[in-house]
């Protein structure tokens, strides 16, 4: 000890006079210019000193510090120095310990480089005390997106980690930001199914949401119900789902921004946020899942991007401030009350769907308008059924109108039901009270159980050739239609499918029919006369009861049979009480021969063309005529109800045979004939 103290201070006293040396050596260099100088000019003494810049001033003024520090201590040992050698017996440790951490070698060297890497360590000590928070550290050094305690001393933001997520909050602003913890990586939130995210504890603060670049998902319910101040949302295209009901129910959020890039809203996203006024789904959006946007009162604006493919169960239920929809061709379902009870939507058009579920626009009772052009489009059960101020509707593309799918479209006057349509479901149209017109094609093979029920204002209708049955009370109680016609298409008329039809003054009846059944024609009080074809085998009780008028029935031989007495098939009637009121009909002398017929190359080559019966077969007596083609050939097709040929556009010239089927359907005088077969000629030149 005695020894490291002895040169200790060997070593302190060689700095000092190492240091007034080069004071000494300083002062004489410095004197020569001052001479030059005060020759040249009259500029005081004391100003010297400062101009020599030839000597780099920045190398010694940065040893400068450290000359002096170490010059000061050379003073304090020297102050020392007779105490330290009389005390050389009993050595102070803490006085051993300073010179001990200095250890200096040389004499000039160590006073400029000892305090500059003590300086290094004093700013590395607080490196490794630096993560304070475990929780912090452990979360995030797997990441490696730790923030310092610099970051967190200069920055009001709250900064947490929930797994590969980092979530700040700003108490200034207000605003959420969920990022990736690494900002080189994507990452999806996880879910915590109880809903105890760690930003819960701000949720009354909390007035914006960012979901930033990197974030893949957001978590289900991550945000649910408890955000009560949030106004805004904004979400990064690298999100591709959003969670179920994770925004859910967040009665103050007004303004929602997605990104392109989202893929799926999930179930109940935005649930009962009533406070958004407006959405735009992306075109990267392919699935709104159910109840996403229900019960947002306030909606009035949502625009639907090509891209989209479903649309939810009960996606924009209950949006009652929604006032006009257009769903995209690339919408394939619209799902069960998708937009059930949207009290305000006035229009809506649909392109390409190809399913409407259940109740989709049910109780829509502002809309006005609608316009379908589908592919192959199904329209299920009560899809518009209660919209009781429509009055527009524009079906294309359509294959089946389900069960009650515009019941109750009080207001809905006309209705063209387009080619191709093959089922009317049961209740389709029942009680739309104001409707005056329909019109049902051949493609329709089913007209279902009170598919037109009550429908009083009901004055004109077409039933095209092809419809088999008409179901159970079918057009019940559509007391102005005037006149009703049957197709022999048709094989049943079902219980009181035409019953108290009270206005109507004729019933024509196709041959083919063969049953009609309990009351079909019950009350139909103001038809004088009726022709029930042969084709008919049986007629059901009180078939034709109460037909006031009906004075005279034609039927064939053998139903004639069956009512020689009185039937209650005709109670109520006076033909079941006049003998001479059941005619019974002749058999039919019908003839028939085929004809030749021209058509000009020139015209086929640019568009079909049809030719009518009456060009095509001779034929006695005139009665209506059923045909079937029998000649397999393409460029031909003949209509079975009236018998016209119609020849394909571009059909080459030549002269072509074709033979058809062909028979009388019969009248108030005739049966019904046989089937015959007769060749028709036609020439393209």
């Amino acid at each position: 000890m005695k020894l490291k103290r002895l040169l200790a201070g060997i070593v302190a006293v060689a700095m000092t006079v190492g240091m007034m040396s080069s004071l000494v050596l300083a002062d004489e260099t410095e004197n020569a210019p001052e001479e030059t100088a005060a020759v040249k000019t009259d500029e005081p003494e004391e100003k010297e000193p400062e101009k020599p810049e030839e000597k780099k001033p920045a190398e010694t003024k940065a040893a400068e510090p450290e000359e002096k520090q170490e010059e000061t201590k050379a003073a304090e040992t020297e102050d020392k120095e007779p105490a330290e050698a009389s005390k050389e017996a009993e050595p102070n440790e803490t006085e051993e310990k300073e010179p001990a951490e200095t250890k200096p070698e040389k004499p000039a060297e160590p006073s400029e480089t000892e305090p500059s890497e003590t300086e290094d360590k004093e700013q590395d000590q607080p490196e490794p005390e630096e993560p304070s928070d475990p929780e912090t550290n452990e979360a995030a050094a797997p990441e490696g997106g730790v923030p310092t305690e610099e970051d967190s001393r200069d920055s009001k933001d709250s900064v947490d980690y929930y797994g590969g997520v980092k979530w700040t909050f700003n108490e200034t602003t207000g605003v959420l930001t969920v990022s990736p913890a690494n900002p080189k990586k994507t990452v999806a939130m996880p879910d915590d199914s109880s809903g105890s995210y760690p930003w819960v504890s701000y949720r009354n603060k909390i007035k914006k949401i960012v979901i930033a670049k990197g974030i893949t998902s957001i978590a289900e319910m991550a945000f649910n119900n408890s955000c009560d101040n949030l106004e805004s949302v904004t979400i990064a295209g690298s999100v591709a789902n959003i969670g179920r009901a994770c925004f859910a129910y967040n009665e103050n959020l007004k303004t929602v921004s997605i990104g392109s890039g989202v893929k799926k809203i999930c179930n109940g996203a935005f649930a009962g946020c009533t406070g958004l006024t407006g959405i735009v789904i992306p075109k990267t959006v392919t699935d709104i899942e159910t109840s996403a946007f229900t019960t947002c009162s306030n909606l009035k604006t949502v625009s639907l991007s090509n891209g989209l493919k479903t649309i939810g169960n009960y996606a924009f239920n209950a949006c009652k401030s929604l006032t006009r929809i257009v769903i995209p061709k690339t919408v394939t379902s619209i799902g069960d009350h998708a937009f059930y009870n949207c009290t305000d939507l006035e229009s809506v058009t649909i392109n390409g769907v190809k399913k409407i579920e259940d109740s989709a626009f049910s109780d829509c009772t502002a809309l006005k308008s609608v316009s379908i052009n589908g592919n192959a489009c199904e329209i299920e059960k009560a899809a518009f059924s209660d919209c009781t101020l429509l009055r527009s509707l524009s079906l294309k593309g359509i294959k089946t109108i389900g069960k009650g799918a515009f019941e109750d479209c009080t207001c809905l006057s006309s209705v063209v039901i387009p080619a191709g349509v093959t089922t009317i479901g049961d209740n389709a149209f029942r009680d739309c009270t104001y409707l005056g017109s329909v019109s049902i094609p051949g493609s329709v093979t089913s007209i279902g159980a009170y598919a037109f029920h009550y429908c009083t204002y009901l004055s004109k209708l077409t039933i095209g050739y092809g419809v088999e049955s008409i179901g159970e009370c079918a057009f019940e109680y559509c007391i102005y239609l005037d006149a009703i016609s049957v197709p022999g298409s048709v094989t049943t008329i079902e219980s009181s499918a035409f019953s108290v039809c009270t206005r109507a003054k004729s019933i024509t009846l196709g041959y083919g029919i063969v049953n009609i059944d309990y009351q079909a024609f019950y009350g139909c009080e103001n038809v004088e006369t009726l022709v029930i074809p042969s084709s008919v085998s049986f007629i059901g009780t009180y078939a034709f009861q109460n037909m006031y008028k009906l004075k005279k029935v034609y039927l064939s031989k053998e139903m004639k049979a069956l009512f020689n007495s009185p039937s209650t098939a005709f109670s109520g009637c006076p033909v079941a009480t006049d003998p001479d009121g059941l005619v019974e009909l002749k058999d039919n002398p019908f003839k028939a021969g085929g004809k030749t017929v021209k058509v000009k190359a020139k015209t086929v080559k640019k568009k079909a063309q049809t030719i009518a019966a009456s060009k095509l077969y001779s034929k006695s007596p005139s009665t209506g005529i059923l045909a079937e083609r029998v000649t397999n050939n393409k460029n031909f097709t003949v209509n079975k109800l009236n018998g016209n040929i119609t020849v394909k556009k571009k059909t080459k010239k030549g002269t072509y045979k074709i033979k058809v089927r062909i028979m009388s359907t019969g009248n108030s005088e005739f049966a019904a004939s046989e089937w015959m077969t007769v060749t028709v000629t036609i020439k393209v030149k």
